[in-house]
């Protein structure tokens, strides 16, 4: 069956009214690299109705594997490559990948969501991160990353830096569908942490297990 979809691909489904009305958002928001969550309403309800047919569209079309995964009790969307190729979004005009100091903010939040794991909102503010970056538990991988060394203090210019730093992740990271950003009353940085950000414990595993010694060698190479 699956070889004859392969050699008749049917895409009527994208006939369907439903489909019709939010496939270009639906599409943009996927081979951007964004995990679909319940946020995005109205697409996400479209991938759970039409999901095997968009399962097979972007195999046939992209050469793409759409994952369907559960992750506190949440259901998300994205796309992903198959091991026996990379797939069209290779070409560097479709896909931006991570940075590995996003990498890192990206581990520290996934850690966050878990202190948070039975909060029904997981919302971040940045005085959270300070305290994090401060004194929490990976304060010294953090801190190196973040100042340009190791000290029990840092003026306050250093912090906005920091935090300039953090923004420009979190921006990133919205566009992923790994946090919302929201608005605070005072402009400090503030968003939720969305399920999918369990897609880091996924993509880097073996830096979870060593996070000091990731920090130290991101730190050497001096990446931005």
């Amino acid at each position: 069956m699956e070889n004859e979809l392969e050699k008749n691909p049917d895409f009527r489904f994208l006939e369907e009214e439903g489909v019709m009305k939010h496939f270009a958002d639906l599409n943009i928001k996927l081979l951007s690299g964004r995990h679909i969550e319940l946020v995005d309403y109205a697409v996400f309800l479209v991938l759970e109705d039409y999901f095997e047919s968009f399962k097979n569209f972007y195999r046939q079309l992209y050469k793409l594997d759409l994952v369907r995964k559960v992750f506190d009790q949440s259901v998300y969307f994205y796309l992903n490559f198959f091991d026996a190729g990379r797939g069209k979004l290779t070409d560097p005009s479709r896909y931006r990948p991570i940075t590995e100091i996003q990498t890192i903010v990206g581990l520290m939040l996934l850690d966050m969501y878990f202190v948070r794991y039975f909060d029904p909102e997981k919302k971040v503010l940045w005085s959270a991160i300070r305290d994090e970056v401060q004194s929490g538990d990976q304060k010294v991988p953090l801190q190196r990353l973040l100042f340009p060394e190791l000290r029990v203090e840092y003026s306050e210019p250093e912090w906005q830096s920091a935090e300039k730093r953090f923004r420009t992740t979190i921006q990133r990271f919205n566009d992923l569908g790994w946090v919302t950003q929201l608005s605070s009353m005072n402009e400090e940085l503030c968003f939720v942490i969305n399920p999918s950000i369990h897609r880091m414990a996924e993509l880097y595993e073996a830096e979870l297990q060593n996070f000091d010694a990731f920090s130290v060698k991101v730190k050497a190479g001096r990446v931005q």
